[in-house]
């Protein structure tokens, strides 16, 4: 992951393939997401599709829902999705399979993240954690009120910051933790997001909107009225 950072692909390309191949679903899961950011590789898409799939296939939900996502960008270019290397024009039956896992994903994942962004938002809300799921959840809430009252006038993004020198996955991964639906969260390694807006401790909200500088909010009960002051 820190390679894919810093822009080292093909060094990050080497170590997560062999996992893959091994059948390493976390492996596939950052291949599908390396495809995805690397549009200056051909079939960018669908390489990324069939990383997400064959992780998907394995039960991974993180990647049944990047699946989802990247076959609505293939779909909006009038690309053909290759799997195993076999091109073809979708049936009306796998039409209708995309379409109800892409009803299934939203189920599971819109109550979290809400649902996923169909048009430019004027707002967008980053909200850092580290490992406290209280405040995880409590997050969540207020951003499920913001998007029932603003819509796609508003997108929210989650953070959880991860200090790779102390990182122990025993303390992020909790009993309590895991009871929440994680996907929508992305990894901050060593804070690198955070700090673009001057985030010093956590749990941290940022608003960024289309006109103005970026601004960090005291709490989470005053998003419902900042949003209001810019879209009004």
């Amino acid at each position: 992951m820190m390679l894919m950072l810093k822009g080292e692909k093909q060094k990050a390309w080497d170590i997560l393939l062999p996992e893959a191949k091994a059948g390493n679903v976390i492996a596939m899961y950052h291949l599908g997401g390396l495809m995805l950011k690397s549009p200056e590789y051909p079939d960018n898409l669908n390489k990324a599709a069939r990383f997400f799939k064959a992780a998907a296939d394995r039960g991974h939900k993180g990647s049944a829902a990047m699946l989802a996502q990247v076959q609505g960008m293939i779909d909006r270019q009038g690309g053909v999705p290759s799997i195993a290397g076999t091109t073809g024009l979708p049936i009306p039956k796998d039409v209708e399979g995309a379409k109800q896992a892409y009803a299934r994903m939203q189920a599971q994942v819109g109550r979290f993240v809400g649902q996923q962004q169909t048009t430019t938002p004027l707002a967008t809300i980053k909200m850092f954690i580290t490992e406290n799921a209280t405040s995880a959840a409590d997050l969540v809430e207020i951003a499920n009120q913001a998007k029932a009252r603003f819509g796609d006038k508003v997108a929210f993004e989650y953070f959880v910051l991860i200090d790779q020198a102390t990182w122990d996955p025993r303390r992020v991964f909790t009993p309590a933790i895991a009871n929440l639906p994680l996907t929508g969260f992305q990894p901050d390694l060593n804070g690198e997001e955070a700090r673009k807006y001057g985030v010093r401790s956590t749990p941290a909200i940022v608003m960024v909107s289309q006109q103005g500088r970026p601004k960090i909010l005291s709490n989470a009960q005053t998003i419902i009225t900042e949003l209001s002051a810019v879209l009004r």
